[in-house]
């Protein structure tokens, strides 16, 4: 019997069998039980890679969102102007001032106005 147990502490112990999971994070069976720096400074390098490439990104995005916005604001400044426009437009008519003068008692010309010319002397 002293037999069996030294037979049973010399011999290496097997892994366990845990399944699917142990397959899929179980590293030491790819390396060896020593850890892979030459794959792991390219695991780094491309997680950074990645990293850059969402920051870019979202600063693209958030750049897209500003001009969008400015866009939007532009329009409603574009309709703004537009209405301040067809006001101007509707106060400097005749029958408009001639409303506005009723106010003030005044009386819209009916004698339309006379141009004036100075004839030039002619040199000779």
């Amino acid at each position: 019997m002293a037999n069996a147990v030294k037979n049973s502490t010399n011999e290496p112990k097997s892994k366990p069998q845990g399944g699917v999971m142990d397959l899929l994070f179980n590293i030491d069976s790819l390396t060896g039980g020593e850890l892979p720096i030459p794959l792991l400074k390219k695991i780094f390098f491309i997680a950074g890679l990645i990293l850059v490439y969402i920051y870019y990104t979202m600063m693209a995005e958030s750049k897209i969102h500003r001009i969008e916005k400015a866009k939007m604001d532009l329009e409603e400044i574009r309709a703004d102007y537009t209405t301040q426009k067809a006001d101007y437009m509707k106060v400097g008519k005749q029958s408009y001032l001639a409303i506005a003068m009723k106010k003030y008692k005044l009386e819209v010309s009916l004698t339309p106005p006379i141009k004036i010319m100075e004839e030039k002397e002619k040199e000779q």
